[in-house]
């Protein structure tokens, strides 16, 4: 409710399930004084509340299927649905065909060009009082999960130590742009230089083959 107070925004109702953890006699007084109606769902009903129960089984599945293609660790999962989740935010739906979630509640269209894979290679500069030696690599490769909200970072997970660390310097590369090897071209001689000739051409296999008798 403070979220959405503090940009303007206040709910009409709220639906939910009619339990004693979900509607009390404080939840009760803080919606009429607000004037919030509540919307209570029957009990073993989940098809009163289809749209939230269809959501959450959609985010389940995406975030088990993306674990078990970026072959991360299931304890993982929670960062895997926060990624899912942030995405859908920027793709359509079936409720508003001309504008993403994003637009619906900021008034703009979002920005795509941050967005990455969940378990893309990401390179991070190591820093802090225990680097390595400066004759050896500057960065360490790690994988992608999230992004940090506020602070322009992302969240990574470190397999040796088995943690969600925090980082601002990091450089992501696509190594499926860069061409194999059979494919690099050497460019032919430029105006003003000059390539061997037969002869020297043979002069130098000459020598080349004194050298090595």
């Amino acid at each position: 409710m403070a979220y959405l107070k503090a940009r303007g925004k206040s709910p009409c109702s709220i639906r939910v399930n009619c339990r004693s953890e979900f509607v009390n006699e404080t939840l009760m007084k803080y919606s009429s004084t607000q004037g919030i109606v509540l919307q209570m769902t029957a009990l073993y009903s989940p098809s009163q509340n289809g749209v939230a129960k269809r959501m959450n089984c959609t985010l389940v599945e995406l975030a088990c299927t993306i674990l078990a293609a970026s072959k991360l660790p299931e304890f993982l999962w929670e960062l895997a649905i926060e990624h899912i989740a942030y995405v859908r935010n920027f793709v359509f739906t079936h409720a508003q065909l001309d504008m993403t979630p994003y637009q619906a509640w900021h008034g703009i269209k979002p920005d795509v060009s941050h967005l990455c894979e969940f378990g893309t290679p990401v390179w991070i500069l190591q820093q802090g009082p225990n680097i390595c030696h400066k004759m050896l690599p500057k960065s360490e490769r790690r994988a992608y999960v999230s992004y940090n909200n506020g602070s322009k970072a992302i969240k990574y997970y470190n397999a040796a130590m088995r943690n969600i660390p925090t980082s601002r310097n990091f450089k992501f590369l696509n190594r499926d742009t860069l061409p194999p090897p059979d494919e690099i071209e050497i460019d032919p001689p430029s105006q003003g230089e000059s390539s061997l000739s037969e002869g020297e051409r043979e002069g130098a296999d000459t020598w080349s083959e004194q050298s090595i008798s």
